[in-house]
C-alpha cells in the first residue's frame, strides 16, 4: 500500500499521513493537516495561518478557544490586537491592551560593546538561516549559553534594565505585567547588516517582554535612517512607534509588537543584539 502524502497547512512541505503528520483538524469546511515540527505548536501557528489567510469568523472562534482555557502569551495578545485592528474586534486583551504604551528606551554606556564586536570578529560559525533580514545575517543558537563569549555583564545590565522596567510600570494592570513569569531566561542573539540592510515585520511569539541593545549603529543620514518600528499590524500606518536609536540605546516593548528597521546606509555595520525575556519552563 503507498504511502499517503500531503502538504502540510502551515509550512506547505510535503508529509507522510501517519509519520510525518501529528495533527488534524479543520478550518470551516477545509480539512487541516500539520507536519510535526509545526503541530508542536499549532494553535499559534493556526493563528498566524488564518490571519494571513483572512479567515476571520475562524480566528475569532480559535482565539475564543484559547482564551477561554486559559492561555496568556505574546501570541494571542498580538492576534487579538491585530484582530481589533483589521475587523474592529472589540475584546479585552489578556496580555496587553494598548501596548505601543508599553515601548520603553534608554541610553547605555557603550563600554560593555566591546566583547560583543570581538565576538562578530572571529565567530567562524554558519549564520542562521533568516528570511527576515536583507543584507546581514543572525547568529545561531542562544548567544547567552555560548561559552566562546563573556557575556555576564551584558546579563548584568538587562536583568537591572527589566527590574527598572516592571518598576516603572508597578501599577499597570496589563495582563503581561501582572501575570509575569515567577521565573525568566534570557535568550539573545546577534544581527549584523549592511548597507541597505533591514529587518522584516515580525513578532517573537516565545518571548514575554522583547529587546534590543545597539552595539553599532552607524551616523544617520536621514531623521529615521536605521530606526527601530514597533507596531500592531505593519498595515497600520497609524498605530506605530518609530524609535530613534543610537549606540548604546536599550529597547524594551511586550514581545506581542511586531517590529521592523527602516534601511540604512553607510560604509559601517549596523549590529544589534537582540534579545527575549522568556517564561522558564517548569521541569515535570
Amino acid at each position: 500500500m503507498s504511502e499517503l502524502k500531503f502538504n502540510c497547512f502551515v509550512c506547505k512541505k510535503p508529509a507522510i499521513f501517519d509519520k510525518e503528520i501529528t495533527y488534524v483538524g479543520t478550518l470551516g469546511t477545509t480539512p487541516v493537516q500539520l507536519c510535526n515540527p509545526c503541530s508542536k505548536n499549532n494553535d499559534n501557528m493556526v493563528l498566524k495561518t488564518m490571519y494571513d489567510r483572512n479567515l476571520e469568523s475562524e480566528l475569532e472562534k480559535q482565539l475564543d478557544k484559547m482564551i477561554n482555557r486559559g492561555e496568556n502569551n505574546s501570541n494571542v495578545g498580538s492576534f487579538v490586537s491585530r484582530c481589533k485592528f483589521r475587523y474592529g474586534h472589540q475584546r479585552q486583551n489578556p496580555f496587553c491592551n494598548e501596548p505601543l504604551n508599553y515601548v520603553l528606551k534608554a541610553n547605555l554606556l557603550d563600554d560593555f560593546t566591546k566583547p560583543i564586536k570581538d565576538f562578530l570578529k572571529d565567530d567562524t560559525s554558519p549564520p542562521k538561516q533568516q528570511g527576515l533580514i536583507t543584507n546581514g545575517y543572525q547568529t545561531d543558537g542562544n548567544l547567552f549559553e555560548d561559552e566562546t563569549i563573556d557575556t555576564n555583564e551584558i546579563q548584568k545590565i538587562i536583568h537591572l534594565e527589566v527590574k527598572k522596567y516592571r518598576e516603572k510600570f508597578k501599577d499597570s494592570e496589563e495582563g503581561f505585567l501582572k501575570n509575569w513569569p515567577e521565573e525568566y531566561t534570557l535568550n539573545g542573539w546577534l544581527i549584523s547588516m549592511k548597507s541597505g540592510g533591514k529587518l522584516k515585520p515580525h513578532m517573537h511569539e516565545y518571548g514575554w517582554l522583547s529587546g534590543s541593545i545597539y552595539i553599532n549603529v552607524p551616523e544617520k543620514k536621514t531623521a529615521d535612517s536605521g530606526n527601530l518600528v514597533v507596531c500592531i499590524d505593519d498595515k497600520d500606518e497609524t498605530n506605530k512607534k518609530s524609535i530613534d536609536v543610537v549606540t548604546g540605546s536599550l529597547c524594551l516593548f511586550p514581545a506581542s509588537l511586531l517590529h521592523y528597521t527602516i534601511p540604512f546606509e553607510s560604509d559601517e555595520e549596523r549590529i544589534v543584539l537582540a534579545f527575549d525575556v522568556k517564561p522558564k519552563l517548569k521541569e515535570i
